[in-house]
Parts: structure tokens; C-alpha cells; sequence
């Protein structure tokens, strides 16, 4: 099941991750421009709360995926219940397993040269009739984007993975959109550092607990303190503040 929920006004797809891959998977075809696709967790949501131009602009442009276990609480909290964590690691080898039925191909833009390299390296090794059909490292300017764009559409992708981070990669897609070819423009953040081993995942018990936050700020503390101590008390207080409006407004209805 697919579904969207509506978290404090934004529109975020959540449901069986599964359903979500064939779904992903049932995106790419001839349309024409590109659907987007972004991971929306809790740092990201922080960042949308703050330039809430750029945040409609995206809604309006994108489809948003439900991530991470800071959305997972806040979610709680507000009533929406314990929704599916949607986080790119866990749903790319759904996708690829479909995408290579299919045979469809990829371009993966983002991350070093060494760390891009090694990712499709990788996506050869557990997906040998994988078609990636070329690859870009994502650390350029703007006014390289032309020649990005080429790349791309030569290659002939009809899926393009961009790894570049929040905000970057989906400014990117959205500048881009209506002169890429690819059919679908997947932002997947962090993907390729896990996918080629640059980064460790958390072991499968601690994801389980939801603890794979600790064991990622354990090993990129100055990377990832920021998101830890500052986003998660502003999202906590945020989830407050609104919910204390919202009972203020009903009680208010009421009278």
C-alpha cells in the first residue's frame, strides 16, 4: 500500500517499501519531463522549514519519500502513526533488482571520483547485468552543468541517481529537469558512500532498534553533530509548538 500523509502541510509518500520500488520502478517510461523523486528526513525537513519558497517550489515539482527515524517519532507524535522508514539504502537494491528486469539504464552523478568509481563497481558485482550506462562525480558548478547534461542524455539513462546531498542535488534536478532525457531523477544523498563501502552501515540489530543515527554520529561526529544536537531539539520543539496551536484552534472551534 502507498499512501501520502499530510506532516504539518507537507506531502510525504510513505508505505510498503516494496510497493514503493515497483512504483519507482513503474515511473520510468518515455514521460517527458523527468518525475523527481527526494528522501525527505529530518534534517531535510529543517532545511525546507527555512526557505519556504524553495519548499513549496519542490513540493510543486517532486515527489517527496517519508525517511528516518527523527520523521518516524515526530510522525508518531503528531498521530500519523509509525510510518515505513523510506531511507534510499534500504530501497535502492528493491529497485535495482526490478530495474535489472527490466533492464533498465542508469547514470549515477555524485559523490568523489574514487567513491562513484567504486559504487558502480559494486552495483556490477552483487548486479552483474546491470546496465549503468555512464557516471559523473558530483563535486561541480553550475556553469559545468551543460556538459553534465550532455553526458547524461548521451548516455541514454533513463534513470538518473544524484548524490550530492541536500539541497544541492535537488536544485540541480529542478534547474535541470526540462533538458534531461532520463525519465526519472532519483536524489539519493549519501547512497553512494554506502554502496561502495566508503561509509559503514550500522549493523542490522541497531537498525532494528532504530539506533543507526548513533552509530553514524559515532563515526562522522563533526559531520554529523549539527543534525544530532540542533535539528533534533528544533524538530521536538517544532512537533510541540503546532501541536499546542492545533489543540488552541480546536478548543477555539469549539466555543
Amino acid at each position: 500500500m502507498i499512501r501520502t500523509v499530510n506532516f504539518l502541510g507537507l506531502p510525504l509518500i510513505t508505505g510498503d517499501p516494496h510497493h514503493i520500488a515497483d512504483w519507482l520502478v513503474s515511473l520510468i517510461d518515455s514521460t517527458q519531463p523527468p518525475v523527481i523523486i527526494s528522501h525527505v528526513n529530518a534534517n531535510n525537513y529543517y532545511y525546507l522549514c527555512k526557505d519556504l519558497t524553495f519548499c513549496r517550489y519542490l513540493t510543486n515539482n517532486a515527489y517527496l519519500l517519508f525517511d528516518g527515524i527523527g520523521m518516524k517519532i515526530a510522525a508518531n507524535w503528531l498521530g500519523l502513526g509509525w510510518l515505513t522508514d523510506l531511507n534510499g539504502t534500504d530501497l535502492f537494491p528493491l529497485v535495482m533488482t526490478k530495474l535489472v528486469n527490466n533492464n533498465v539504464p542508469l547514470y549515477f552523478l555524485g559523490a568523489n571520483e574514487l567513491v562513484v568509481i567504486s559504487a558502480v563497481q559494486r552495483i556490477h558485482h552483487l548486479w552483474p547485468t546491470a546496465q549503468v550506462v555512464g557516471y559523473s562525480f558530483g563535486y561541480f558548478k553550475e556553469t559545468d552543468e551543460d556538459k553534465i547534461v550532455e553526458a547524461v542524455n548521451t548516455s541514454g539513462a533513463k534513470l538518473l541517481l544524484v548524490g550530492r546531498g541536500f539541497i544541492l542535488q535537488e536544485e540541480f534536478a529542478l534547474r535541470q529537469k526540462n533538458r534531461l532525457r532520463a525519465s526519472l531523477i532519483w536524489n539519493v544523498g549519501g547512497l553512494f558512500d554506502f554502496i561502495s563501502g566508503n561509509k559503514p552501515r550500522a549493523p542490522f540489530w541497531l537498525r532494528q532498534m532504530g539506533l543507526e543515527w548513533l552509530f553514524r554520529l559515532v563515526h562522522e561526529p563533526r559531520r554529523l553533530w549539527f543534525r544530532t544536537f540542533v535539528v533534533g531539539p528544533w524538530l521536538a520543539s517544532h512537533i510541540l509548538v503546532n501541536s499546542i496551536q492545533s489543540t488552541r484552534q480546536m478548543l477555539h472551534r469549539k466555543v
